[in-house]
């Protein structure tokens, strides 16, 4: 009996983590897609199943995101729930975000508008935003990032 609960409990180890892989994991998209093609604006989520911050952001953000759908965004999720986090390290350097990732590693509850090409943060999306303060940003950050590229910034 006690050897079928550690099985048990090693099986639920290593399955968690793909069962639980959501819309914003982009590991298996960044092995396969070149930098190049990418699009220059990230919007990094930081969360873990534990945060209460990520409780209130999550929802806000998931409801907006549908609205930006066919826009030049990088959506990304960092999760930093317990058995999750041994990929993220890998994940932060294919997505070419490794620094801004080292800087902000288990912190949670936020979300970060990234340009991808100089690795500045435009701005942290918290829980005091609303949707309509996340949709300002995303468009801002987007107009921005456009601007750069018609001058080949």
């Amino acid at each position: 009996m006690r050897l079928s609960l550690i099985l048990i409990g090693l099986m639920a180890a290593f399955l968690a983590p793909n069962f639980f892989r959501g819309d914003w994991d982009s590991a298996a998209v960044a092995e396969t897609t070149e930098p190049e093609s990418e699009p220059r604006l990230v919007a990094a989520m930081f969360r873990s199943s534990w945060c209460s911050a990520c409780r209130i952001i999550e929802p806000r953000v998931d409801d907006v995101r549908e609205d930006y759908e066919t826009a030049a965004i990088d959506w990304v999720k960092f999760d930093f729930t317990l058995g999750r986090r041994d990929s993220l390290r890998e994940m932060a350097e294919a997505e070419g975000l490794l620094s801004i990732y080292d800087e902000a590693a288990g912190s949670t509850g936020f979300m970060l508008l990234i340009d991808r090409e100089t690795g500045q943060v435009f701005e942290m999306v918290t829980m005091d935003y609303g949707r309509t303060q996340i949709r300002e940003a995303l468009d801002r950050w987007l107009h921005v990032v456009e601007r750069l590229e018609a001058e080949g910034v």
